[in-house]
């Protein structure tokens, strides 16, 4: 769905790598799928309950896909990737290092949608050779079977690919969204509009969300608060001078924690005192060209983080 900092109830439980990222888990989650299919089951018979389970796996895998497309393609763009947590409204990609650059936020943010429609076509693909087999032999069950879980993927990608889209920042589409304005208007700006844009459509999902969903009002509080405070963060950012508000590359500064910056900033002395909440200097806007503005976790936050969420590197990030 998105991706940046999600610290959700209870430690997640690893279920393994792929490609050396960390694929987690929130119990709460696996706790939704077995009671939606106990009570499929008690309904409607076992089958249902069964056919219940595998279409919420079928669910689960594709946000997992999403989520990879992701994180492989902001790793190819040289961005860190500490894990994938699957959690009740979708997907995490917790990235380090992620910069404020509008192509690379661009590439990454479109990457998730891409892999959707890729799995959609594969789907269809499918019902296409179903139906050319469907008329040389005369359909059997299990052929059946095959067709409804054909329809089940496409269904499933093509909503979730387009849900997506959606302009609702910081959500994939709110994303593109800011890449596109950012580079008009620069990073701050294209943030604080992107942001507008996604609350009109986090208040249309909470107060109109439940006729799709009961989960689309939840969502929309979290977008409200995740955009929220994706727009803080910027503006601090700004404020402090390490990313003027112009085109990407001029200037900037290693960034810690938001928790970190506010702490110090109220502590006295404000955060320009030399060093950063991790002790990285600070750069001003004069510094163009030396390092580039980029955002994300220091090796303070990650520590922080192992500590309750367990190991999210081996000896180094991937």
């Amino acid at each position: 769905m998105t991706f940046g900092v999600f610290n959700g109830p209870g430690r997640p439980w690893t279920l393994g790598r792929v490609a050396g990222i960390p694929i987690r888990l929130q119990p709460f989650l696996l706790v939704l799928v077995v009671g939606l299919a106990l009570s499929q089951a008690l309904k409607l018979g076992w089958q249902a309950g069964v056919m219940t389970v595998f279409g919420l796996g079928l669910v689960l895998g594709s946000v997992l896909l999403h989520e990879l497309g992701h994180a492989l393609v902001a790793r190819r763009l040289g961005v860190g990737v500490l894990d994938i947590t699957l959690w009740p409204l979708g997907g995490v990609a917790m990235l380090q290092g992620m910069p404020d650059d509008p192509s690379v936020e661009g590439a990454v943010a479109l990457a998730g949608p891409l892999v959707n429609f890729l799995l959609a076509g594969l789907g269809a693909a499918g019902l296409l050779l179903m139906g050319v087999l469907g008329q040389v032999t005369a359909p059997s069950p299990f052929q059946l079977e095959v067709v409804q879980v054909l329809v089940l993927l496409v269904w499933v990608n093509l909503v979730m690919g387009l849900f997506n889209l959606l302009p609702a920042f910081p959500m994939d589409g709110g994303k593109i969204l800011r890449s596109f304005l950012a580079r008009r208007r620069g990073w701050l700006r294209g943030t604080e509009t992107a942001a507008q844009v996604g609350r009109l459509f986090a208040w249309g999902m909470i107060l109109f969300g439940w006729q799709w969903s009961l989960m689309m009002p939840f969502l929309g509080l979290f977008l409200l608060f995740a955009g929220s405070k994706e727009l803080l963060g910027v503006r601090l950012r700004h404020a402090m001078g390490g990313a003027a508000d112009t085109p990407f590359g001029q200037g900037g500064f290693a960034f810690g924690s938001l928790e970190e910056v506010l702490r110090r900033a109220t502590q006295g002395g404000g955060p320009f005192a030399g060093q950063g909440p991790s002790g990285d200097s600070f750069h001003g806007a004069s510094d163009a060209g030396e390092q580039s503005p980029r955002r994300g976790f220091s090796e303070e936050d990650i520590r922080r983080m192992e500590a309750q969420r367990g190991r999210l590197r081996r000896d180094e990030l991937p």
